[in-house]
């Protein structure tokens, strides 16, 4: 995927006449960033494109993700990569920079505004054949919700991300997806399932080779074991190693946990101070907690009373708690509104094909409407300039004037209008004989039905004359219905056979005849 993602890119340069380099960026960018920033760095910016600059813009915010992620300063520069594909840019592109500059926000703590471009890029991936950037979208979307303490969503996006990690073989990700999930259903209390799903990321813990995703995983299953109260259990995953590596802290908290029930208040309280430092606010908060209820097993009031105020302030940022509020409502409002969207695209879609298939069966009805009156004005009109042309005869031969060469051609006009009729009276009588026999009309010609048709007038006028006082407008497959059901007596089965429909038309056609009856 990501190799057909780079073809792409290298066929666009080719055509646009970007540089070179920006192709080869693309090529190094997800596994040698610093190599995509040496090519970039060499670059003439204020000679570029418009079209050119936002792909500088977009490429270079990956590279301060991927090389340097805490020294991000502001969004400027993707911002306007957002906005010139806003305008100009594909669907990839454009869903590219809106995550991209959501990982910006992200970076910058500004976790509401991350949240709005992240579900834009999501919105725009789920059109796209680019798995590995709907599973980074998920990722991303996951951490948001953690931050804001969204436990819903964080569990949605979790289980979207263990989903998309599968589809890609990608064990790494599996192993985080799973971990992710669990801190999904632990959030919403659900710690069975929490459970479940973190010794699934145990298994997985193999395919990690960074220290940190390893630490995660092993520093969860110590804290799983201690809040079950198996503490030997617990300090076996609390290594050295685990301890010295832990980037939130919640290692030393779970450690800190084992030693206040084990009474050693000292060494728990130290414990608790290091995981302070954690970046994770649910980790800083336990801590406080923790190390209130410390200090008051050990008898220093004044601490643990400092230490609740202090877990108090952090717990009353209303601030924090609004915005997390107000984004839970915005995503499942954002939701909604793209499933009504598409819900209303289908239904338009629906309704343009029914209306279609409406005008096509109209104009379909007045074209045979149209060619049946047209072929049985062709019979009525050789009849009337027969009937003329005889009544020309007659008065020519009562002139007595000389007038032999004119009736000789008025006589052969009248026998190959005669002609004509007596191929088509022929021709319907063969087919009344074939009705009669209940052999089928199929692959039948309009024309050579009209004659049917034309034939039964000659052969049954009184029945036909009735038929023409009962019914209005009835089409040529419907007289020979009639023919069949009221002159022969037909059942339904049989009518069927002959018309080559199914039973179920047979009915249909009566009930629409029924409907012409004057």
């Amino acid at each position: 995927m990501i190799a057909a993602a780079v073809c792409l890119l290298l066929l666009a340069c080719g055509k646009t006449g970007a540089p070179d380099k920006f192709c080869q960026a693309w090529k190094v960018i997800e596994h040698q960033p610093d190599s995509a920033r040496v090519l970039l760095a060499d670059m003439d910016v204020p000679s570029l494109s418009n079209g050119e600059q936002a792909e500088y813009g977009l490429l270079m915010t990956m590279v301060d993700i991927k090389t340097r992620h805490e020294q991000i300063a502001n969004d400027s520069m993707i911002t306007a990569s957002v906005k010139y594909y806003d305008q100009h840019g594909d669907k990839w592109h454009q869903a590219m920079a809106y995550h991209y500059r959501g990982v910006v926000k992200y970076a910058l703590k500004n976790v509401p505004e991350a949240i709005k471009d992240l579900k834009r890029a999501e919105t725009l991936a789920e059109t796209l054949d680019d798995e590995l950037l709907r599973n980074k979208i998920y990722e991303r979307l996951a951490y948001c919700n953690y931050w804001s303490s969204n436990s819903p969503l964080l569990l949605k996006y979790s289980q979207k991300l263990l989903d998309s990690s599968k589809k890609m073989n990608d064990s790494v990700m599996v192993a985080r997806s799973y971990l992710m999930v669990a801190s999904g259903f632990d959030s919403m209390g659900m710690r069975d399932s929490a459970h479940v799903n973190l010794l699934k990321s145990l298994d997985w813990i193999d395919a990690l080779n960074d220290s940190l995703g390893r630490n995660d995983i092993l520093d969860n299953v110590a804290m799983m074991y201690q809040e079950a109260g198996d503490v030997e259990k617990a300090e076996q995953y609390l290594t050295d190693w685990v301890l010295n590596h832990s980037s939130r802290g919640r290692a030393y908290a779970t450690l800190a946990c084992i030693r206040q029930k084990q009474g050693r208040y000292e060494e728990a309280v130290s414990c608790a101070k290091k995981s302070l430092e954690a970046d994770d606010y649910k980790v800083h908060k336990h801590s406080l907690d923790l190390l209130a209820e410390l200090y008051s097993q050990m008898g220093d009031s004044s601490q643990a009373y400092a230490m609740q105020r202090r877990s108090k302030e952090f717990s009353d940022s209303l601030e924090r708690a609004n915005k997390a509020s107000q984004m839970a409502d915005w995503q499942t409002k954002f939701d909604e509104q793209q499933q009504e969207d598409m819900y209303l695209q289908k239904a338009n879609w629906w309704l343009g094909i029914i209306i279609s298939m409406v005008l096509i069966s109209i104009i379909a009805w007045w074209w045979n409407r149209q060619r049946v009156r047209h072929l049985s004005f062709r019979l009525d009109e050789n009849i009337r300039q027969i009937t003329q042309y005889q009544k020309e005869i007659n008065r020519l031969e009562q002139s007595g004037e000389a007038h032999l060469q004119e009736i000789s051609q008025l006589r052969e006009q009248i026998t190959q209008r005669r002609e004509r009729i007596s191929a088509k009276l022929l021709t319907g009588a063969h087919l009344f004989n074939r009705i009669k026999e209940k052999e089928s009309l199929a692959n039948i010609s309009a024309t050579d039905l009209q004659s049917l048709v034309d034939y039964f007038a000659q052969l049954r006028p009184k029945r036909w004359q009735e038929w023409e006082r009962q019914y209005s407008d009835l089409s040529t497959a419907q007289y020979i219905f009639l023919i069949l059901q009221d002159d022969l007596h037909y059942d339904d089965e049989t009518i069927a056979t002959i018309l080559d429909i199914k039973r179920i038309s047979v009915r249909s056609m009566r009930s629409r005849i029924k409907g012409k009856v004057l």
